[in-house]
């Protein structure tokens, strides 16, 4: 009994001289602190093939539009629409483009435009194709409060690279073109590509035999070695101002008028 009474009385002054965090930390923290934390809104999320969440690109979208655009938009002003290109459709697509069986579409007769041959993919240049593995994320854009306000945006879905960007809704009815028409488009490109594009201007070589005339103005810029269409950046004439660039693989599908 007296063995009793000593042990009920050291554990007594225990917690008298060190209080009860004494006792509990004989407890290891990570038993009572390690515990899953689960996001609130998974469930509500959309699944997609690429590795990028819904949220992501949505906010990528839109800081697209402000920054090649000089927008400041916000999440709240634009009502956004989204689908995925996955790997097996991206295929398709190059695919087509690489045996030339997208079909190109042609000017008015009435205008005459110098017409070059675009060169095809290296079938060897797995590198770049493999980038795009996880597809593409391509959303419309529309400002709520001016629904003619629109903006494409594709993104590698993968990283969320701005492969394409451009808005949309403008006409492109064919218009007569001068000299000087062709180097303020040439000028206005220049300066989007210097200022906002993915390659020094030092290491693409502009290919003016294959520029799309009309009120939308079409550049396609070459490899230095022009071996490779690597850039295409797209005027409004009218509005004297950029609406659009593709890059790499996107510059080939747009050249071809899919995407």
């Amino acid at each position: 009994m007296n063995k009793l009474n000593l042990v009920v009385t050291c554990v007594l002054l225990m917690i008298l001289g060190t209080g009860c965090q004494g006792v509990f930390d004989t407890i290891p923290k990570e038993t009572v602190m390690v515990k899953p934390i689960h996001r609130t809104n998974a469930a509500n999320e959309a699944k997609y093939e690429g590795v990028l969440s819904q949220d992501t690109v949505k906010t990528l979208s839109l800081n697209a539009v402000n920054k090649y655009f000089d927008k400041k938009l916000t999440l709240n002003e634009i009502q956004l629409e989204m689908q995925i290109i996955d790997q097996n459709k991206f295929k398709a697509l190059i695919s087509e483009a690489e045996y030339g069986l997208i079909p190109i579409v042609e000017p008015a007769p009435a205008l005459e435009v110098k017409r070059a041959e675009v060169p095809k993919r290296k079938l060897n240049d797995q590198t770049e194709l493999a980038s795009y593995s996880d597809g593409l994320f391509y959303t419309t854009l529309t400002k709520m409060n001016d629904p003619n306000e629109i903006y494409d945006i594709v993104l590698n879905a993968r990283d969320g690279d701005v492969v394409k960007a451009a808005r949309a809704g403008t006409l492109r009815d064919l218009s007569s073109t001068s000299e000087e028409d062709n180097e303020k488009v040439i000028a206005l490109a220049t300066t989007f590509i210097q200022e906002k594009g993915s390659y020094p201007l030092s290491e693409l070589s502009l290919n003016e035999d294959m520029i799309r005339w009309g009120s939308v103005v079409e550049l396609y810029y070459m490899s230095k070695d022009g071996d490779k269409l690597m850039y295409t950046v797209s005027v409004d004439l009218r509005r004297n101002e950029v609406v659009g660039f593709s890059k790499d693989v996107m510059a080939l599908l747009s050249y071809y008028s899919r995407l």
